[in-house]
């Protein structure tokens, strides 16, 4: 986030208001360019794969049209993903387009396979590009187990390739049952690499719907990583936690509810603008940029304006948490439950009384 983008939400609030309204234009747009991918990750969100169909991508002069809409809008930074974006065909040319147009933080998300030697010194030569890697385990068994055989070696080359370039980087870690215990041993992955560890919540979208179940913390490992993210501030986890400062004590880094439709939303391939990246359903559709632009959709949609920017209490209205998570991830709610006014299926308070258990006591201060 610019200085000058950290300034306007300093106010507390400011940053309350822009929780629930929104702003004008999104900070970051996450962009899935295509959902052809070299791998087939049991929990991919976009349900991604070497199989998946491109003929109604957006081409890449309307890609380049998508890219001048969004900066006129003033967009801060594009997070470029996909699928495995490196397969879309003419990407280095959007990326230079999106540079050209002025749009200078351009992130994007990788399983880091197509990631050479040329391939780091053509992004090296772009500039002002921050890649994320995907690695979802310290060790080859683990990531391997849900990103297919060889990824976490490909991954890891990746890095190494990495290692002395001044490309700023990350590496993106989905927190499951299978790896909860890797958190530690994660951290000294990345940071061997040059890198700033991220950690995400595993949400029930696309195939991670059919792996959830299974994948799906459990109560005492939601517990452990709070209270891990709290010893470990220098680890990034955007809004993705958010429903864990229920624990109480000091909230976890980033805002303390969900950002979608306030301060990011996401274009897929064909066009179609969701609030977030795990809102992939008709439910949640704001419109197509073939038929509507950016700005239009970002103002106007009804999706984005009653059910992301106005107050969704619901059954959580009463509680003493609701301030600081908002209630919890509106995609895992709908995906779960089929309702939006229902607490988050992973909320700290309610699993404990589910369970007969006492929750350990939340603070607001």
């Amino acid at each position: 986030m610019s200085s000058a983008a950290s300034a306007k939400l300093s106010s507390p609030a400011v940053a309350n208001a822009v929780r629930v309204e929104g702003l004008s234009a999104p900070i970051t747009v996450t962009w899935e360019v295509t959902n052809r991918c070299n791998l087939r990750c049991v929990h991919c969100l976009s349900a991604s794969g070497p199989e998946a169909d491109t003929r109604g991508d957006l081409t890449l002069a309307e890609a380049k049209a998508v890219v001048d809409q969004l900066a006129a809008a003033r967009v801060f930074q594009i997070h470029f993903g996909g699928g495995e974006p490196f397969l879309y065909p003419g990407f280095t040319d959007l990326l230079r387009h999106a540079q050209a147009r002025g749009l200078c933080c351009l992130c994007i998300s990788t399983n880091g396979a197509l990631l050479n030697a040329e391939k780091i010194a053509e992004l090296e030569a772009l500039g002002g590009i921050y890649l994320q890697l995907s690695l979802d385990g310290a060790t080859e068994a683990a990531c391997d187990a849900v990103r297919g055989a060889g990824a976490w070696r490909k991954a890891v080359g990746a890095l190494e390739r990495l290692r002395h370039s001044a490309i700023v980087r990350t590496v993106n870690f989905v927190y499951t049952r299978r790896n909860a215990g890797q958190l530690d041993a994660m951290l000294a992955l990345a940071g061997r690499y040059g890198a700033t560890l991220r950690v995400t919540r595993l949400k029930p979208s696309g195939r991670g719907a059919e792996s959830y179940a299974d994948l799906r913390p459990t109560p005492a490992q939601q517990a452990a990583l709070h209270a891990w993210l709290d010893a470990h501030r220098e680890v990034l986890t955007g809004d993705s936690f958010f429903h864990l400062n229920a624990f109480g004590g000091r909230p976890l880094q980033g805002f303390t509810t969900c950002g979608a439709a306030r301060l990011t939303c996401l274009i897929v391939p064909n066009g179609d603008v969701y609030p977030c990246a795990f809102t992939q359903t008709d439910f949640f559709r704001a419109g197509n940029l073939r038929q509507t632009p950016f700005e239009a959709i970002w103002a106007g949609s009804p999706v984005f304006n009653r059910v992301f920017r106005q107050p969704q209490g619901g059954a959580c209205a009463s509680c003493a948490a609701l301030e600081v998570c908002g209630g919890g991830c509106p995609a895992v709610k709908h995906a779960l439950t089929g309702r939006l006014d229902r607490p988050d299926p992973d909320c700290v308070l309610e699993s404990a009384a589910a369970e007969g258990r006492e929750a350990l006591p939340f603070c607001a201060g």
